[in-house]
């Protein structure tokens, strides 16, 4: 087996491993939290929040109002039971009293719209949290299935670690140097294609007449000139 062939075999065998390493950090990051799943997480919590708020709104209202008539009703009492004799402060509790009735008034209007408010809010907060409970069941259903995948796939790293390490040890150190080199500097990690009717097959530019008979004599690694990757001839 030529040096190319078996530089081949192992960008074959890295292609496979990174592949897997991808996979696995996919899986990791679904497992983490779909955006879907965090949008839903995301609504529930600021409709939760919002129907806090409008809930506390709607309570210190009904607070004020019931506040009110309590003054209302004392007063009135002070008036109609004799308490007061002095015709002055007479017309001054009734004019109190009178204001009061009118606030109160006033307050119903704001009552009605925070009561609604309030109820819409709540409404939002449930439909909210049925949409996360969904999301939360289907991200716990989908991570099943995907930790049996990884699991699986996992399980493969280690044989594959063995055939890397006896495909390294085959070969020469500055061979494998030189592909680890390239390897590095090419974004897919692809450091070795084969060569396809005299053309590169990572660039698809023709190579020359001479790197491509070394590729086919296999007696030294041939380059491409214009990606620098590996060439190896079936």
């Amino acid at each position: 087996m030529s040096i190319a062939e078996t530089l081949f075999r192992l960008q074959s065998l890295d292609s496979d491993i990174d592949a897997i390493r991808r996979r696995v950090f996919e899986i990791d990051t679904i497992l983490k939290g779909t955006p879907a799943l965090t949008h839903t997480r995301a609504e529930a919590e600021r409709t939760h929040k919002a129907a806090q708020a409008a809930t506390v709104a709607q309570k210190m209202a009904e607070l004020e109002a019931q506040e009110l008539d309590e003054k209302i009703t004392s007063e009135e009492k002070r008036l109609y039971a004799g308490a007061i004799q002095s015709p002055k402060e007479m017309v001054e509790v009734q004019s109190e009293v009178d204001q009061f009735k009118r606030r109160r008034a006033n307050m119903d209007d704001s009552l009605l719209v925070l009561m609604e408010q309030a109820e819409t809010a709540r409404a939002d907060e449930s439909r909210c949290r049925i949409a996360q409970q969904q999301a939360e069941s289907n991200h716990a259903s989908d991570g099943v299935h995907l930790n049996a995948e990884r699991a699986q796939i996992i399980g493969k790293l280690p044989r594959q670690a063995e055939q890397r390490a006896a495909l390294v040890a085959s070969m020469p150190r500055p061979a494998v140097d030189q592909y680890q080199s390239i390897r590095s500097q090419k974004q897919n990690g692809i450091a070795v294609v084969s060569l396809s009717n005299g053309a590169c097959g990572g660039c698809g530019e023709d190579v020359s007449s001479s790197a491509g008979q070394q590729a086919h004599s296999g007696s030294a690694i041939a380059l491409c000139s214009n990606c620098g990757r590996i060439l190896y001839a079936r």
